[in-house]
C-alpha cells in the first residue's frame, strides 16, 4: 500500500455558521472522489474564523484533481464563498507511521433489529437511505453507514464515526429528528452497541 499523501489547508472564513454548513457539505461530496482516505476538520479556538482542513488522500495525484474540482466545480460554489482567504496549503507525507484513526474511522456503531409486522423491506430500505443522506451523513464525525441483512431476517445498521465519542454522539442525534423517527417507527430493535476499531487490513488499491 502506498504512503498516504496529506493535505493541510489554513484559512479564514467569513461567516463561522454558514462556512460549517457548506464545510460539511463539501466533506459529503469529495467522500466520492477517487482515492480520498478522510478528511479531518479544525476550527480555531483563539480566533473562531480560523479554519484547518488535514485531507488524506491515496496519491499525490488524487489530491491535486479533488483541489481542482473543489476550485472550479459548480457543487462546491457555495463552499469557496464562505473562504475568505487561504493562508497556506501544500501536500505532505508522515515522516513516522501514522495512527489509523488518522486517516480512517475507530468508532463504530453496531444495531441489530427485525421489521415491524406487516413492514416491507422495500420501505425500511428507503426510510433508511432518507435517514442517512438527509440527516446522519450530515453530522460531525460521520464516516459511513452500511445496512446489513443476516440470514435469520435479522437487519444490522452498522455506522461507522471518526472516534467512539463521535460513534455516540451520532447515535444521540436520533431523537427528535423525523427523518430518524420514520425509520424506528418501521423497526424493532434488539440490541444496540459500541465499539473501537483497533486493526484494519485492506488489499492494495
Amino acid at each position: 500500500m502506498t504512503t498516504p499523501c496529506f493535505e493541510i489547508i489554513v484559512y479564514k472564513v467569513a461567516g463561522t455558521t454558514t462556512a460549517d454548513l457548506e464545510r460539511t457539505r463539501a466533506q459529503n461530496r469529495v467522500k466520492s472522489f477517487p482515492g480520498f482516505l478522510s478528511w479531518t476538520p479544525f476550527s480555531g479556538i483563539e480566533t473562531d474564523v480560523d479554519r484547518v482542513d488535514l485531507v488524506a488522500w491515496a496519491t499525490l495525484e488524487d489530491a491535486q484533481a479533488a483541489a481542482r474540482r473543489v476550485g472550479h466545480d459548480p457543487e462546491f460554489a457555495a463552499f469557496r464563498h464562505t473562504v475568505r482567504n487561504i493562508e497556506t496549503m501544500g501536500h505532505y507525507i508522515a515522516g513516522a507511521t501514522v495512527p489509523p484513526a488518522a486517516i480512517s474511522a475507530s468508532g463504530v456503531e453496531l444495531g441489530r433489529f427485525r421489521l415491524k409486522e406487516g413492514v416491507r423491506e422495500e420501505d425500511m430500505r428507503a426510510a433508511y437511505t432518507t435517514m442517512v443522506s438527509s440527516h446522519l451523513r450530515c453530522q460531525a464525525g460521520w464516516c459511513a453507514q452500511h445496512l446489513i441483512k443476516l440470514k435469520d431476517g435479522v437487519f444490522v445498521d452498522l455506522a461507522l464515526a471518526e472516534n467512539p465519542q463521535y460513534a455516540e454522539e451520532i447515535c444521540s442525534s436520533w431523537h427528535g429528528n423525523a427523518d430518524c423517527e420514520a425509520f424506528l417507527a418501521l423497526i424493532e430493535p434488539i440490541s444496540m452497541e459500541f465499539g473501537t476499531i483497533l486493526e484494519t487490513s485492506a488489499g492494495n488499491a
